[in-house]
């Protein structure tokens, strides 16, 4: 939104006012109204000319377009403005793209509210051009011609000064109205600019600056957008790692073990068994250690998730659950990485919970997938109670679809049965 300069830049002591250079570039502002004002006068001219040749082999398109630019042009420069002599910043808001066919162009304009509220505002302009330039001349204009009164009332036509049903044709008189003018121009001069320019401010903040919803909308897509590349950027590093894992320290530890097991046979030629049996022992530990690699890559990203899709890879899940499992998916086309690997994991930490917890003697996965919507359940027939305020990973898995902008419901009554729900945009 734009920020408060007006309030604030004129102090609101008048004499200290006097001293302030907010106050003379409020002046400023406020004498240049009328001038932005006649040049606005002239572009909506041209705009509504231009509409009304529109019906006349659309010979009013270039006019309408050229308008349109220029009611652009002079928004950013009053903003420019409100900036450099107001001290108030207001945002430009977001420009429509004109590109594509024209007539599909000229409507996505119309239907702009931005543009709409820029021609408020210079339709607004009109009306307040004429306060605040009346307001900046009765403010300096009328004060500093009667301070002056004293040197040249006898020199008018009249020999006299007429101020309303006021006759001056005295040093005296003409002297108490240059003091009462100089009051003026010192006390209450400072507090007028002050309100005007306070007035013209409120309108280029209310119409100029973009509405404050279209200012969400703005931040939840660069939001989305942002999350969409940082769980792009943690998919890529997740295979990454599950490749090097593969391709090297798993790699390394089987070439470990084939040494160590041609080692064994001989030192069986040999007869050494005490040695034989130390170098069996480390041969048994680096196999371990190459099955504790495997599963830590299979948990990383398993590669038959990316190769083959869910089905496929929920399908391997199912055959090690120490469960019964069922398994139907159908989610053509396969969703984005991100939320295929996130359903995955859901699903294998679900089943996992199911195996430690439900005592449940079957399970059931059902995936589908209805347009740019991810559905996902998981179900146990187990004795139900599950509950994510008290742990047991629920929590885990609430927080893992979150981080997709979906949704977990979890229905466990006491005595079962168990579902979980996930609901996850994937379009």
């Amino acid at each position: 939104m734009a920020t408060a300069g007006v309030g604030g830049a004129i102090p609101r002591r008048p004499w200290r006012a006097l001293w302030s250079g907010a106050l003379w570039g409020g002046c400023a502002h406020l004498a240049a109204d009328g001038a932005i004002a006649l040049a606005a006068a002239a572009v909506l001219f041209a705009l509504v000319a231009g509409i009304v040749l529109l019906p006349v082999a659309l010979s009013g398109v270039p006019v309408v377009v050229a308008a349109g630019w220029a009611l652009g042009r002079l928004a950013a420069l009053e903003r420019r403005r409100f900036a450099a002599t107001c001290r108030v910043e207001i945002p430009a808001p977001p420009r429509a793209r004109r590109v594509g066919p024209l007539l599909p162009a000229l409507r996505s304009l119309a239907r702009n509210r931005c543009a709409w509220r820029e021609l408020g505002y210079f339709v607004a302009l009109f009306p307040v051009s004429v306060v605040t330039g009346a307001g900046v001349a009765l403010a300096w204009a009328v004060p500093l011609t009667l301070v002056a009164l004293p040197g040249y009332y006898d020199r008018l036509p009249l020999g006299r000064a007429a101020l309303g049903p006021v006759s001056v044709d005295g040093f005296g008189e003409s002297l108490l109205v240059s003091v009462a003018a100089l009051l003026f121009g010192v006390f209450v001069s400072p507090v007028l600019v002050r309100a005007l320019t306070a007035l013209d401010a409120a309108l280029g903040r209310a119409l100029l600056a973009p509405p404050r919803d279209l200012e969400l909308t703005e931040r939840v897509v660069q939001l989305t957008s942002s999350r969409d590349l940082l769980l792009a950027a943690v998919e890529a590093e997740r295979k990454r790692i599950e490749r090097d894992l593969h391709d090297g320290a798993q790699q390394r530890l089987v070439a470990v073990a084939m040494t160590l097991g041609r080692v064994v046979s001989r030192l069986r030629k040999s007869g050494d068994e005490a040695t034989r049996e130390i170098v069996e022992g480390a041969r048994e530990d680096a196999r371990a250690a190459i099955t504790e690699l495997r599963e830590l890559a299979r948990g990383l990203h398993p590669p038959v998730l990316s190769d083959r899709g869910l089905g496929a890879a929920l399908t391997a899940v199912a055959a090690r659950a120490p469960v019964p499992v069922t398994v139907d998916v159908q989610a053509e086309p396969r969703p984005p990485a991100a939320v295929e690997s996130a359903a995955y994991f859901v699903v294998t930490e679900a089943l996992t919970n199911v195996a430690k917890h439900a005592g449940a003697s079957r399970a059931w996965v059902e995936i589908r997938r209805d347009g740019d919507r991810l559905r996902v359940i998981i179900g146990d027939d187990g004795a139900g109670g599950a509950d994510p305020a008290r742990g047991s990973g629920l929590s885990g898995l609430a927080g893992r679809v979150a981080g997709i902008d979906g949704t977990l419901t979890v229905t466990s009554p006491p005595g079962g049965p168990t579902l979980i729900e996930v609901d996850v945009q994937c379009g």
